[in-house]
């Protein structure tokens, strides 16, 4: 079975016989897949091919549908095989007949005149008209058919080269007058073709072709005719047509050059490690037809050093040379421009500059030419754009490129089906191994600890290990630990990371800052007032006062320059000596300007994170709006939004509130607390929470809001309480009750609590009151859900009173109030509680099934303290019911619980399933 490109797609069966292969877009699926044959495409690259880079939504699905027809259709040798990350079609090269034509014309370079005619008159019959000329994608077509066509008029003129010498200009006319009808301005052809009508005894329409060409040429690109044209000319005026010498401009083909380039630098001294990318280079690269690597990563990660230890293993498998350039795409000075690297590489191969074609176009096609058939290796450092890299591409199929760059180069990707590798910061121990490279291994063991805080405040980054390591090596003197001391300071990091001419990180990023759009390179100075070493794109809409598809639009960019990266979708993070670098940046704002941006950061934290409470905790009373209200801000419509969103959101939250704080903002400081205490609450982290009422407590007391204070001092009490600090807990909640006098919800919750402390104070009696008291305030407000928690609270007095049997009466009651709302932190508890009334009263199975509902619900709902406390129960159940085998996992999930809380549960535990310390047990590790 055979598949035609070179012209409408076709597919042909073993017995010749037209294959019907259906819809506009099912060719242009087999068409892409043909042109990489025995080369994996992925699914993503066949969606932007097929649909010229905007696939519909349903476009995967019709995708699988292609594919699915396709292989119904596919036999003999050829087949359609799905291979992560996409899939492939596999058969032999003479399976297409683009690669037969390319395979046919690398032949006949090196054949005799007879026989390279007659393969290249079997090469230029496989064209059946434009290629691809039925598939409706524009990228695709264009990708491939200004290479094909190019091939095909050099065939076209080397055939009626040889079939002159053959004495057989005749066969040569109606080749040369249709690739002349298409190009009438290609001298080439129209010199051969004057000179085949000559031959053949026409020399009126040779001299009428002459003077319309001429006629064109002035007309349309105001110049006459050259030189190879003029000798045509003028061997038909004297009567004389002798074959045509090779011509000095291109496309005709140009000798073999005699010299085989070998213009790889040399390998970086001290390069280490890199096994994981080289083995991914030698994978994605190796025995590929038309392989494209692409290095992508940032400013002195060491790509440039990574392409050239691969290439010089690589050399060996092609024999026709290796070409370099360095096309400084980030160096001081402007990018080099494709022809000046052109103009190398054509003089590498052989050409003298009297050969060498003026322009560009003309210049790619000279070099294409002269690679066709040839296996030579080409790396392009320090690319800048597509545009760039894309006149530098080999034509021929055996050629291979290595391409490295700041920048992403999606386009080659998409349109050239490029191998991209980010490339990364060292690991640890490789970065220790390029310092011990400049320094030697022993000054390097002498000082462990300072030589590891050393690498991290590199970033583990090449280029500044080898700064610190070259600076360290000139001072003798100096000890790793007072290179540490000085760079510690961010301040002077970035300085201290740089070379007395100028050169280093700062250097190195301020090249890419300055090749950014304005507004990519605004949002970049604002990421200086970012406290956090990541962010999404709400957060920078709202740094930039801008809408948040606009700021996706502006992270991208970023992101394309990797000055940041996509740690996961629409969240970007940033290195740290990038984080220093934009603090650099943010300083040459005007302090207004900063000022502004910045409360309108932490408005925004603020108000996302007062509607994420909402989802977290009861008898939320919003917030007033900001000052300034975000445009753009997520839509947290779930308990498990709100609490996806706090945990990514965590640590910027905690130093936006650092920043509040440190401005004597009281007002923000409480609120932010107070969402953030919202969601410690909920993951059950007791010292957090700790911390965040004092702060909390302080900021309100600095404004005299004796609401907010009350607020503060219930939290505070009932976290107190948690860490069996009771008598701290019941003089807060008491404080706090007194403070809530005429606010009904609030006195209803400083009851509650404070029947919470009594009880775990052990002063029963006094806790019930206090119970009571709030259940009958509930009921009175018409609050189901404290009447509930009431219930539930009232239930573990009386099982603390050993009087399971109310209260497994009263917890079912508040079981069925929770039932008529969300589902919260309280509900499971009043789970547990109903398992261990049970337990008490000897029902083991239902005490199992209330425990496991309760693991249930607090796994949903991110509980992990009430999750500790089902797994421990549970545990207990089963060791009752069965074994403390049986019980053992429930207990160990219980005590890692324990542990991350940091509660004092956790060694109670620990002694049960390890009762002797002197015997090692794997949830105690040894010391070290």
């Amino acid at each position: 079975m055979r598949v035609n490109l070179l012209g409408p797609v076709e597919l042909v069966s073993a017995g010749g016989e037209a294959v019907r292969v259906g819809a506009a877009k099912r060719r242009t699926v087999l068409a892409a897949l043909a042109l990489e044959l025995n080369r994996v495409v992925s699914g993503d690259r066949l969606l932007a091919l097929v649909w010229d880079g905007a696939p519909p939504p349903q476009a995967k699905a019709a995708l699988q549908g292609h594919i699915a027809q396709l292989r119904k259709v596919l036999d003999d040798g050829v087949s359609l095989v799905t291979r992560a990350p996409g899939y492939v079609l596999t058969g032999d090269r003479d399976a297409v007949d683009v690669f037969r034509f390319e395979d046919l014309i690398a032949a006949a370079r090196e054949a005799d005149d007879e026989a390279a005619a007659a393969q290249l008159t079997s090469a230029l019959r496989l064209w059946r008209g434009p290629v691809l000329a039925d598939v409706p994608a524009d990228q695709l077509r264009e990708a491939v058919s200004a290479r094909l066509e190019e091939l095909r008029l050099v065939a076209v003129q080397d055939l009626a080269s040889r079939l002159f010498r053959l004495d057989r200009a005749g066969e040569a006319v109606s080749g040369l007058r249709e690739a002349v009808d298409g190009h009438p301005l290609r001298e080439p052809l129209v010199a051969r073709l004057v000179l085949a009508l000559h031959r053949t005894g026409r020399q009126a329409e040779a001299l009428e072709l002459f003077h319309r060409t001429r006629e064109q040429l002035a007309e349309e690109l105001g110049v006459d005719p050259g030189p190879e044209l003029r000798e045509a000319y003028q061997a038909v005026l004297a009567g004389d047509a002798p074959p045509p010498s090779p011509p000095p401009s291109p496309p005709a083909p140009v000798e073999r050059p005699t010299a085989v380039p070998a213009q790889l630098p040399r390998e970086h001294r001290g390069f280490v490690g890199r096994d994981a990318e080289l083995c991914a280079l030698e994978e994605a690269l190796t025995g590929q037809d038309s392989a494209i690597g692409l290095l992508v990563g940032p400013a002195g990660v060491g790509k440039t050093a990574l392409a050239l230890r691969w290439a010089h293993r690589a050399a060996g498998d092609f024999p026709d040379g290796q070409l370099f350039v360095n096309l400084r795409g980030f160096d001081e000075t402007e990018p080099l421009d494709p022809r000046a690297a052109l103009v190398g590489f054509l003089r590498a191969l052989g050409l003298s500059d009297s050969q060498i074609a003026a322009d560009l176009e003309d210049q790619a096609a000279q070099y294409r030419s002269l690679l066709a058939g040839r296996r030579v290796l080409v790396v392009l450092d320090n690319a800048r754009s597509a545009e760039q890299v894309r006149p530098l591409l080999p034509g021929s199929s055996r050629c291979l490129v290595l391409v490295t760059s700041r920048h992403l180069l999606d386009d080659l990707v998409v349109t050239e089906g490029a191998t991209s590798l980010q490339v990364q910061t060292l690991p640890e121990q490789n970065a220790e191994d390029l310092l011990a490279a400049a320094l030697g291994r022993q000054r390097i063991e002498q000082e462990p600890e300072a030589v590891a805080e050393l690498v991290e405040l590199c970033d583990r980054l090449p280029l500044a290990l080898r700064i610190a390591g070259a600076r360290l090596a000139s001072r003798p003197r100096w000890t790793v630990q007072s290179l540490v001391d000085e760079l510690r300071d961010e301040q002077g990091r970035l300085s201290g990371l740089s070379l007395e001419a100028g050169r280093g990180v700062h250097a190195a990023l301020a090249v890419s800052y300055r090749e950014l759009p304005e507004a990519a390179a605004r949002l970049l100075r604002r990421l200086g007032l970012h406290p956090g070493t990541d962010l999404d794109s709400y957060t920078a809409a709202a740094l930039m006062d801008i809408n948040v598809v606009t700021a996706r639009t502006h992270l991208r960019t970023l992101a394309y320059a990797n000055l940041l990266h996509e740690s996961m979708p629409d969240r970007y993070s940033r290195h740290d000596l990038v984080r220093l670098f934009t603090h650099q940046l943010a300083a040459t704002d005007s302090e207004a300007d900063n000022a502004e941006a910045t409360s309108r950061l932490l408005d925004y934290y603020l108000h996302v994170a007062d509607a994420a409470r909402a989802h977290l905790s009861d008898h939320v009373r919003p917030f007033a709006p900001p000052a300034h209200r975000p445009a753009s801000s997520p839509e947290l419509s779930s308990h498990a939004a709100a609490l996806e969103w706090f945990t990514l959101e965590e640590a910027n939250l905690g130093l936006a509130l650092d920043i509040a704080q440190g401005g004597g903002q009281h007002q923000r400081t409480w609120q932010l607390a107070l969402c953030l205490d919202a969601f410690h609450f909920r993951r059950g982290n007791r010292l957090d929470r700790l911390a965040l009422c004092r702060i909390g407590l302080s900021a309100a007391r600095e404004l005299g809001d004796a609401h907010a204070e009350a607020t503060f001092l219930l939290r505070l009490g009932s976290t107190l309480a948690d860490m069996g600090r009771i008598e701290e807990a019941v003089r807060a909640c008491t404080d706090a009750a007194r403070l809530a006098s005429g606010d009904r919800h609030l006195e209803l919750a400083a009851l509650a609590n404070l029947g919470y402390c009594l009880m775990a104070d052990g002063r029963l009696d006094e806790a019930q009151e206090r119970i009571t008291e709030a259940l009958e305030l509930a009921r009175e407000v018409g609050d189901t859900r404290s009447q509930a928690s009431g219930l539930n609270n009232l239930a573990n007095v009386l099982l603390a009173k050993d009087r399971p049997e109310e209260a497994l009466r009263h917890a079912t009651e508040a079981l069925g109030l929770f039932g008529s709302v969300a589902p919260t932190k309280a509900h499971t508890a009043t789970l547990h509680t109903v398992g261990a009334a049970n337990q008490r009263l000897g029902r083991l199975d239902e005490a199992l099934e209330s425990y496991r509902a309760g693991l249930a619900l607090a796994e949903r709902l991110g509980d992990r303290y009430q999750e500790a406390l089902c797994h421990r129960a549970i545990g207990d159940v089963l060791e009752q019911q069965e074994s403390a085998e049986a019980a053992l996992p429930h207990w160990v999930s219980a005590l890692r619980l324990y542990r991350d809380l940091r509660l004092a549960d956790a060694d109670d535990l620990a002694r049960r399933l390890d009762p002797t310390p002197l015997h090692p047990n794997p949830l105690h590790p040894a010391p070290r």
